[in-house]
């Protein structure tokens, strides 16, 4: 292979690697970059947890890696599924921002943790943070308080 080939494939791998979207969570060992939005509102969930945290309306989480962290997450994600269905009714996605993780709500059925989103109605995905959720979960917060705080959108 003559090396101008060889540089027009490896450009050519680089443009579409780059123009397909990371499916990948945090937990995956992916990194993230924090300041990018990988999905529109997504800064501003993350911005507003964060002062959320600041002013002490919600529990800054330990955080966990891998696998142990993806466990947790899950399980929070099926608590919540269960404690919260008539509030996700509308919502065929939740997307976690801080750790880029995609769940796909099937009413009266497990959720599918890291589905392939296929979004045509941005109102139908939930976005949060772990934090949200984790207050969500353990009753710290309400859907409607989340939404005055700013910490989820739907």
């Amino acid at each position: 292979m003559t090396l101008k080939l060889t540089w027009m494939l490896l450009s050519l791998v680089t443009v579409i690697g780059a123009s397909l979207p990371a499916q990948a969570c945090s937990y995956d060992g992916q990194f993230n970059n924090p300041f990018t939005e990988s999905f529109p509102g997504s800064l501003d969930i993350a911005i507003a947890t964060q002062h959320a945290i600041d002013n002490n309306h919600l529990t800054k989480i330990d955080k966990l890696e891998g696998k142990q962290g993806l466990r947790r997450t899950s399980w929070w994600l099926q608590l919540m599924a269960e404690q919260h269905a008539d509030a996700l009714e509308s919502v065929a996605y939740i997307y976690l921002v801080d750790i880029h993780l995609w769940s796909k709500v099937n009413p009266g059925k497990p959720m599918e943790i890291h589905a392939t989103p296929q979004v045509e109605n941005t109102t139908s995905v939930l976005l949060l943070s772990e934090a949200a959720l984790y207050a969500l979960v353990y009753n710290s917060v309400d859907f409607d308080r989340a939404t005055q705080l700013g910490i989820i959108h739907h």
